[in-house]
């Protein structure tokens, strides 16, 4: 049966063909897209993910890494002086309004972390050394966003807020999620630029000392009653689900899936549907000679399935290979080996789901039709 179905499959080149090309469209539009969410989610929350310190402390009511509010630098006292604590550094997020070259203005996110420890800054720098930094208006710029930026590269100057900075180093990895580009200076350049920061923080990251236990150091930080504490894996999911639930993103991106989906269910359901009509007399022959009815069903079944991983295999290299085409742009594609096995599973059962209109049709059409003129 299995022979059988195969040589049905590809017996009509055209429709295979067109079956083919719905199940690599439906692929490539669940990869891409999945892998656009998955990188977006994950560039929301890089500096989390990628800072070394084990908490965040964060004004109350912080519902996300770029809306913190600030609060008084001078509480990095309070927390030095926790039991538990090993280090605390500050870190501020702010924004910044760039005059490029050709007199355009440009806002930008702007990251102000400790230069001397680099605790939250960036985690891969491709020219350039934090030690830069110490120069007034010195800026750190993610690779991705320099297209952003009109192609300004290292040792180029530009104004932020009429204020003179100079691009002293580029990283790797700090994707924009945002239309706004990213970049990192020192704490203390990012509070002069940003006289609401004037002796203010957003955020003060902590690590905890060797043997101590985090759930009992962020208890004593909580009775402070002047902040909220997160883990690092807290903060950051926290701010993923704040993109991904309180933006539309997830809710637009997933449509798009099921629109995926949808459109080879259709058009493998419909090819595969025509293709059985035309060979009724030859199911019926099967049953005629003795085929049972799960026997004649793993006749189409065998054709979704070689869709399905043929179309599958198709697509996810085109996809990877659009992956690979953005890997230098803003936009941030991720695929996972989970997501890869997902998407299979979701391909299988596509083709199979649209095969079964036609199993339907063949399971009820009698031995007798084959003697029918």
């Amino acid at each position: 049966m299995i022979r059988v179905g195969w040589k049905n499959l590809v017996g009509d080149r055209s429709r295979m063909a067109i079956s083919l090309l719905g199940v690599m469209v439906a692929v490539i539009l669940m990869l891409i897209q999945s892998g656009i969410y998955l990188g977006f989610v994950s560039s929301a929350s890089a500096v989390i993910d990628h800072c070394s310190a084990d908490l965040w402390i964060v004004p109350k009511e912080t519902v996300n890494f770029e809306s913190a509010g600030p609060f008084p630098e001078r509480d990095l006292l309070a927390v030095k002086g926790t039991p538990g604590v090993a280090w605390v550094h500050p870190l501020i997020h702010t924004f910044g309004y760039l005059k490029l070259p050709d007199g355009a203005g440009r806002w930008a996110q702007i990251i102000g972390f400790d230069a001397a420890s680099g605790v939250g800054g960036p985690w891969d720098m491709v020219q350039g050394r934090f030690s830069d930094l110490g120069k007034p208006g010195a800026y750190i710029v993610d690779e991705s966003s320099l297209s952003q930026l009109q192609g300004l590269g290292l040792g180029d100057t530009l104004e932020n807020f009429d204020q003179r900075m100079e691009i002293v180093g580029i990283c790797r990895g700090a994707k924009t999620y945002t239309t706004y580009p990213i970049l990192f200076t020192s704490f203390r350049t990012a509070q002069r630029q940003t006289p609401m920061f004037d002796d203010w923080t957003n955020f003060m990251v902590a690590k905890v000392d060797r043997g101590a236990s985090p759930e009992d150091v962020m208890d004593r930080l909580d009775r402070l009653e002047r902040f909220d504490v997160y883990s690092r894996q807290q903060f950051s999911q926290k701010t993923r689900t704040y993109w991904a639930t309180r933006t539309g993103v997830g809710i637009g991106i997933g449509l798009t899936i099921l629109l995926g989906f949808l459109v080879g269910l259709v058009i493998v359901g419909q090819t595969m549907y025509a293709s059985t009509v035309e060979k009724i007399r030859e199911y019926a022959t099967l049953k005629a000679l003795g085929a049972t009815r799960l026997q004649v069903g793993s006749v189409i079944w065998t054709q979704a399935v070689i869709l399905g991983v043929a179309g599958y295999g198709v697509g996810s290299a085109v996809a990877c290979l659009a992956r690979m085409a953005y890997s230098g742009e803003a936009v941030a594609v991720r695929f996972t080996p989970g997501q890869f096995a997902v998407m299979f599973a979701a391909t299988m059962a596509m083709c199979l789901g649209a095969s079964m209109i036609s199993v339907g049709r063949v399971q009820r059409v009698a031995p007798a039709t084959v003697f029918r003129s």
